[in-house]
């Protein structure tokens, strides 16, 4: 069993009570931020406090309620991501006055406290080890409740409805229920299971990529993932399950090859055999829909697809990319998140943008498209060399599922999911020069600050095993 022990004699410091409530308030962050859904809350007629706001607002009183806290949090804020965030935070600001849009600071605001809190319970509350244990609980509970919702024909989650709006209902296309688990979408709920998969496919205990470790979840997401009807999620899927098994270690990437092979030929064969099942044929389409995606090709008809929701698709695609050259977009100052947009592009009338780069250049221009981009670099290059130059398998393993979420959202806007990619770079920034001490629980010192206790040290042990 994990255990955060904080060891001190001073008479007028008592911290183990204070550190048990900041400890279960950090995994009711975590279990709120990483599964619970928008729409369950307190509705207010200016300010909705969902229940990721009003654990924000806990986390936030219990942080500044010790100095030593805040010092902490300031420290994790001082870092160099912070000055990466600067452009973009200017960006948010200037849009919010010049287009009296509240919700053009707010909304991202709100989701890169997420991020630094994240930072700050992972780094002196929880460690790595223990963070991926309970991320890998809570991804079996989303996991199993998404096969429960394919069943119902309704997201179990629904049932927390409180806050009104939110919510869209099932969502049904070519006759087939598509399921969203706790998002707001099937492409959102998609979204989130490319952050699940490197989650699943990486040991804890060894410290290494193995896609065989939590064999029972991996199908489970997998079935979520073609459940979801997304043939953006299901390329990102496959693209990652050839990234973990590349950057796997020798021993475990013969095995998954081997098993994995073995698989591969049971399922085609049970496609082949059960194609005039309906469910089965479903499946075979939105294969098939990848590879049309991939080369431009209709094979899928043969299946039953829809040509003309494909041809649909395919100009739709086709005409997001003249956006950039529509004259009554500031390319300076974007529209906000406020105001809706709507355009005629060559005939066809554009009005949802699904492609988060494209969305972000009309909310924010060029500027804020940019600086963001930026920003999403920043770590995914940190990540790729920590990688190449440690030869650091949790730096694969997160790297691999940054940069699917990020693949990911040229097809989907973000559709309030980047909380899920923010855990990654928690996990990133959480890992020392030698990532090990962390993850394995050796033990640091940390200067305590206190008016009581004079230059003395507080031995800090992030993850004692019992």
């Amino acid at each position: 069993m994990d255990k955060t022990i904080t060891m001190t004699d001073s008479k007028y410091i008592k911290p183990s009570k204070k550190i048990k409530v900041f400890f279960w308030a950090s995994i009711v962050f975590l279990f709120t931020l990483f599964v619970l859904p928008q729409y369950f809350g307190i509705p207010f007629p200016l300010f909705d406090f969902t229940v990721i706001r009003i654990m924000i607002i806990v986390m936030i009183l219990l942080i500044f309620g010790e100095k030593q806290r805040q010092q902490q949090l300031f420290e994790v804020m001082s870092r160099t991501y912070s000055k990466v965030l600067i452009p973009y935070l200017i960006v948010l600001t200037y849009t919010l006055v010049l287009r009296v849009d509240i919700n053009a600071l707010l909304n991202p605001l709100i989701e890169l406290i997420s991020l630094y809190l994240l930072i700050y319970i992972i780094q002196y509350c929880l460690g790595i080890k223990k963070t991926l244990h309970y991320l890998l609980i809570f991804s079996y509970i989303i996991a199993f409740l998404g096969l429960i919702e394919f069943v119902i024909h309704r997201s179990p989650f629904s049932y927390l409805e409180t806050i009104k709006g939110i919510y869209t209902g099932a969502f049904i296309r070519s006759g087939q229920y598509r399921i969203m688990g706790p998002a707001i979408h099937s492409l959102g709920y998609g979204l989130m299971l490319i952050i699940m998969i490197p989650i699943c496919c990486f040991d804890i205990e060894k410290q290494e990529i193995n896609i065989l470790k939590n064999k029972l979840l991996f199908l489970a997401i997998a079935a979520n993932i073609f459940f979801t009807g997304s043939r953006s999620t299901l390329i990102v899927f496959f693209l990652e399950v050839v990234m973990l098994a590349l950057f796997s270690p020798k021993v475990n990437k013969k095995k998954f090859f081997i098993i994995g092979g073995v698989f591969i030929v049971i399922f085609i064969s049970m496609l082949i055999v059960f194609r005039n099942i309906p469910f089965i044929n479903s499946i075979i389409i939105q294969i098939v829909s990848v590879i049309d995606e991939l080369l431009g090709t209709t094979y899928s008809v043969k299946f039953g697809a829809d040509i003309s929701a494909l041809s649909s698709s395919s100009h739709y695609r086709e005409q997001l990319k003249y956006i950039f050259q529509i004259d009554w977009l500031n390319p300076w100052i974007g529209l906000g998140r406020k105001r809706s947009f709507a355009c005629e592009i060559n005939g066809s009338f554009i009005q949802s943008v699904d492609n988060f780069y494209i969305a972000e250049y009309i909310r924010y221009a060029y500027p804020g498209m940019i600086s963001y981009i930026i920003f999403l670099l920043y770590f995914l290059i940190r990540m790729l060399k920590n990688s190449i130059q440690k030869k650091s398998q949790i730096s694969k393993m997160l790297f691999i599922g940054s940069l699917g979420f990020c693949i990911n959202l040229l097809w989907v806007d973000s559709l309030q999911t980047f909380k899920y990619l923010y855990i990654l770079f928690a996990i990133f920034s959480c890992l020392p020069e030698n990532y090990e001490n962390l993850i394995n629980g050796k033990r640091r010192r940390v200067k305590v600050i206190s008016k009581y206790i004079k230059n003395r040290d507080e031995v800090i042990n992030l993850e004692e095993n019992e």
